[in-house]
């Protein structure tokens, strides 16, 4: 196969093998290809994560096990001031 490549990927897989970690545009191109498999097989796995924390939210609050917006805002607050003092420390 050939591809015809615009200049400017020419030049990103040039900078790429000129950092030394490939030696050919192929193995750049191949590795690129793997991390574009992965990271759609990364999404495929955070979306049914998704898909299944929706549902349990919706199952609590069918449940009536749910939390006030004055709660949640709460909630968040400490969460915040948890998060700025870990950063302080």
């Amino acid at each position: 196969m050939a591809l015809t490549l615009d200049p400017a990927t020419e030049a990103r897989i040039q900078r790429e093998l000129a950092r030394g970690h490939y030696s050919a545009a192929d193995e750049v191109i191949n590795r690129a290809l793997d991390t574009l498999e992965a990271e759609r097989a990364d999404l495929a796995v955070r979306r049914a994560e998704i898909i299944a924390e929706i549902e349990e939210g919706v199952a609590q609050a069918k449940r009536g096990d749910v939390v006030t917006e004055d709660e949640l805002r709460a909630r968040m607050a400490a969460r915040r001031e948890a998060h700025r003092k870990t950063q302080a420390a």
